[in-house]
């Protein structure tokens, strides 16, 4: 797709510039690692676990979506 305007990029596409990114860090949980995405004071969203452990991921504790506290994090 071509967009042919008189006006810059920077206006055109300032909605999607001023989107602040979300804040990822890897922690440790029952002792697997996760990428987890800060969403609260307190707690955080599990995105994905970072195992290579197959029975890990049977685990519903570490489903990607869960929410976890930070006291439960290390």
């Amino acid at each position: 797709m071509i967009l042919y305007t008189i006006m810059p990029a920077e206006v055109v596409f300032q909605e999607q510039t001023n989107k602040t990114k979300p804040r990822y860090s890897i922690a440790e949980y029952r002792g697997e690692k996760l990428l987890v995405e800060h969403i609260q004071d307190d707690s955080y969203e599990i995105k994905q676990l970072l195992s290579t452990c197959p029975y890990s991921f049977l685990n519903p504790a570490f489903q990607p979506g869960s929410i976890v506290r930070r006291e439960e994090l290390k």
